[in-house]
């Protein structure tokens, strides 16, 4: 009665092994491979516990449908499959600010940060801010084989602008819609996200 949610939810306690059960059960019937990521990522959003176990129990289950290969498919689509914020994005836009933006992040105690700034995404080339799909997916498994808390990692997109044509003209794109920063501006924004991040 103290969380106000009697009633709220069916009244039957299932143990994990049964949740864990329910899932693989739905994976299993399911024959794409990106609706089965797309259903571990609703399980990620709505119960990361239930999720983080699947990854350990199921690993090699699992693993192609959270990384590659399936991880290619989803950051091409990520835009248009967008539902929720995982991570963080750091554009050239945030210049001056990212030192105070770090501590927008809720947890104190991160020890594994994967950054991309969706250059070079699994050979498909310049994703832009569509690449977020793989520091969210390596760290999921570094978090599954390697034993890293979940609230310890950070995933990081560096958005700097695509030259990716196809992204430049997209409505649902997410990213700077503008060409890819080059040299020293390019490394100005990089420095200032390290500089940040390993103050924080």
């Amino acid at each position: 009665d103290r969380l106000r949610i009697r009633g709220l939810i069916p009244p039957r306690r299932t143990s994990m092994q049964v949740q864990i059960d329910r899932v693989m059960d739905a994976l299993r019937d399911e024959r794409s491979n990106i609706k089965k990521h797309l259903l571990l990522e609703d399980l990620h959003d709505r119960n990361e516990t239930l999720y983080h176990r699947i990854l350990v129990d199921h690993i090699e289950e699992v693993a192609p449908l959270v990384y590659t290969p399936t991880v290619g498919q989803a950051c091409s689509e990520f835009a248009s499959r967008y539902r929720r914020a995982r991570g963080m994005y750091f554009s050239k836009w945030d210049r001056g600010d990212m030192a105070a933006m770090v501590y927008n992040w809720p947890h104190n105690d991160v020890h594994v940060i994967v950054v991309t700034d969706g250059s070079r995404i699994l050979g498909l080339g310049d994703l832009g801010a569509n690449g977020m799909g793989i520091p969210i997916g390596k760290l999921s498994l570094y978090c599954a084989a390697g034993g890293i808390a979940p609230h310890r990692v950070l995933p990081v997109v560096v958005d700097v602008g695509t030259d990716n044509e196809t992204l430049l003209r997209d409505k649902y794109y997410l990213g700077i819609q503008e060409p890819r920063l080059t040299g020293d501006a390019y490394f100005a924004v990089l420095d200032e996200f390290m500089q940040a991040a390993r103050h924080r």
